[in-house]
């Protein structure tokens, strides 16, 4: 069967020119006159050429495109995340191919495999903290890329992420300022760095400020937010303020408090991270903690072009500063709904 592609040899054919001076008007060379470069061009637009961008990148060594390697497209963090990757990436113009492995180390495995077997220039790869060996194998295949938003422990590669463990800090130390002393903290997922920061960010602002391990109670490993455990830890109310490992853990204790007519911040305080207002107006005003609005992705993008451009550069790794963005979730507690259960 032929195929139906637009070729060179059809636009020359429409226009009257060889091949090879389409081929030279295609690629703007500057030594054809401008009149010639136009009218190939239109004839090219008008029969719908799309360039064959495969083999201009085995001519080049360049395919001018990335992949970005995520967790998982439902996580709004993730989804801001890549609007603010693409246009970056756009502007030095590359496009974006983007992998899901769904937290899955076996599909994550996979999304590697078929970044590398697609010759992309480069990948923005989101890591576990147990991703070591996927680390290695990206460096056997001499493939540039950066880590985001987390580290992977034991390993030194070009990163970009935020300061967690002085997030967790400030979560803490803003809720033991307004007099909090019971804390319930929603942790993120164990296989997360970010989780593990943010606990330990918090566990210092207790001993910074002499106030003992205790008035922090630690529900492990990140509730389901697709059944009912959410609710399971969130009552009784036997405490006064809570700390929620993701904006979206904290939409969902929202809906939970207000189903039983709880106020927030006037009964309960929220406070938790990743600023996700900054780009999705429309949800609920929270508390939370985040870098300054697109500086991650900006800085990501900017240091995976460098690599691309000088693979023998030293490793980078950039931590960015984190403040809070104080949206009235959190005030003094009341006590007024404090269970007298033991805490």
């Amino acid at each position: 069967m032929k195929s139906s592609r637009i070729t060179l040899k059809d636009i020359a054919k429409a226009c009257g020119y060889t091949a090879n001076t389409v081929s030279r008007a295609m690629r703007n060379d500057e030594r054809l006159p401008a009149e010639t470069r136009r009218k190939i061009h239109e004839a090219a637009a008008g029969l719908g050429y799309i360039p064959n961008t495969l083999a201009s990148s085995l001519r080049s060594g360049r395919r001018h495109t990335v992949a970005i390697i995520i967790n998982d497209v439902q996580n709004l963090h993730f989804c801001r995340l890549l609007s603010w990757l693409d246009p970056a990436f756009r502007e030095a113009d590359y496009n974006v191919m983007t992998l899901c492995m769904r937290s899955d180390g076996s599909l994550g495995e996979q999304m590697i495999h078929a970044a590398i077997s697609q010759s992309m220039d480069g990948i923005i790869f989101f890591p576990n903290l147990g991703d070591r060996q996927k680390i290695e194998y990206i460096r056997r295949n001499r493939m540039p890329f950066v880590l985001m938003d987390r580290y992977v422990e034991g390993d030194k590669a070009d990163l970009v992420r935020c300061d967690d463990e002085q997030g967790g800090f400030l979560a803490m130390e803003h809720l033991l300022a307004l007099g909090h002393r019971r804390i319930l903290y929603l942790s993120g997922p164990d296989f997360s760095s970010s989780q593990r920061d943010r606990l330990q960010g918090c566990l210092r602002a207790l001993e910074t400020h002499g106030v003992p391990r205790e008035a922090m109670r630690v529900i492990p490993g990140e509730p389901d937010l697709a059944n009912e455990r959410i609710r399971e830890h969130l009552f009784p109310v036997n405490y006064t303020a809570v700390i929620s490992f993701r904006d979206e853990i904290s939409l969902y204790a929202l809906q939970a408090f207000a189903e039983r007519n709880i106020r927030v911040p006037e009964d309960v305080s929220i406070i938790s991270f990743d600023h996700l207002r900054s780009e999705f107006s429309y949800l609920p005003k929270l508390t939370s903690i985040y870098a300054e609005h697109n500086n991650a992705a900006e800085e990501a993008a900017a240091l995976l072009l460098k690599r691309i451009n000088q693979i023998s550069m030293p490793v980078r790794e950039i931590i960015l500063p984190v403040r809070i963005f104080d949206e009235g979730s959190t005030a003094p507690p009341s006590g007024s709904l404090v269970s007298k259960r033991e805490w």
